[in-house]
């Protein structure tokens, strides 16, 4: 359980002892989302420390074409402890399990009802879902979870009295889920010429190292006018697929070659660059998809290597 520093409360809250003695326990949580009409599963290790940077775990998921649904499942083998005189509400009240979910970056935040704990000594089982719909998400995303008084029907002086007042000290869970990994959202935007190429990439930094990498300094750019410009957007057949996907990998390439080896740029020089920058993107792609840069053709196969990859697992789900 987390604790909160510093923290007076003027009632009984739950302690690390209660928390012991009513066995709270999570399963891992589930994060999944909609791929080709399927729900597809992101697989996290078994060592998860309640922090998810997603296309850490799945480079095919994105913020702006995906939805994010996020399942967790609390355990209590035995809730009788929390309540009565020693506890923190008496026997005829309810518990309430909520959760806090916010985001700067995204302006979001919320707070929902989980569900209810009451007195028993069976072992109860409580489960979480919510659906982020697709681009309603970006930066990182926190959810809090915490206990608070749902239901007063019989009051004590050192208990809470009033119904959502908190009831534990900190959370009892915290999950965060960073959304825009570093490199983990291609700038791209559209631009119309009948005879132009489907594609194009503007190269527009001076310092790798400094530059943001955003569409001020590098961008993806399709051609809305191009014959296959529909079928690349709406990627609605393994083909289309594989197209958008050469396209990336083309891209990713020309960036990394340009870093590495026409600017000179080190795998030390990308432990020193600033977060965000085009350098640091380039290291989370050679990192992530594990990219040897002894040349320009090896960086391409690399990356060709793993799209495949996750072309091949994400039709296979």
């Amino acid at each position: 359980m987390v604790q909160v520093a510093n923290q007076i409360s003027l009632y009984q809250k739950m302690t690390d002892v209660l928390y012991k003695k009513a066995g709270f326990q999570f399963s891992k949580p589930d994060f999944c989302y909609i791929y080709e009409q399927k729900e597809k599963k992101i697989n996290i290790s078994d060592d998860f420390d309640g922090v998810l940077t997603i296309n850490e775990y799945d480079s095919i998921w994105s913020p702006s074409e995906n939805n994010l649904e996020v399942k967790q499942t609390f355990h209590i083998k035995n809730p009788s402890p929390l309540f009565g005189i020693e506890g923190i509400t008496m026997e005829a009240n309810k518990i309430g399990i909520a959760a806090h979910l916010h985001s700067k970056t995204s302006n979001f935040q919320k707070t929902i009802h989980v569900g209810i704990i009451k007195k028993q000594e069976n072992p109860l089982k409580i489960e979480f879902s919510y659906n982020f719909p697709v681009a309603s998400l970006r930066g990182n995303l926190e959810l809090d979870f915490f206990l608070y008084l749902k239901e007063s029907n019989e009051q004590f002086c050192q208990h809470a009295t009033k119904t959502g007042m908190i009831l534990s000290e900190g959370d009892i869970l915290n999950l965060e889920i960073v959304i825009d990994g570093e490199g983990s959202n291609f700038p791209m935007s559209e631009f119309e010429d009948k005879v132009g190429p489907l594609w194009r990439l503007e190269k527009n930094w001076v310092e790798s190292n400094i530059d943001t990498f955003d569409s001020s300094n590098i961008n993806l750019s399709l051609n809305t006018v191009h014959p296959l410009f529909r079928q690349v957007k709406e990627g609605k057949t393994a083909l289309s697929r594989a197209l958008m996907g050469d396209i990336m990998i083309q891209a990713m390439s020309m960036i990394i070659q340009q870093v590495i080896i026409v600017e000179g740029a080190s795998l030390e020089d990308i432990s020193d660059a600033i977060p965000n920058s085009i350098l640091a993107a380039v290291g989370y792609w050679i990192s992530t998809f594990d990219i040897d840069i002894s040349s320009s053709f090896s960086i391409m196969n690399s990356l060709r290597t793993h799209w495949d990859r996750q072309m091949i697992e994400g039709d296979e789900r």
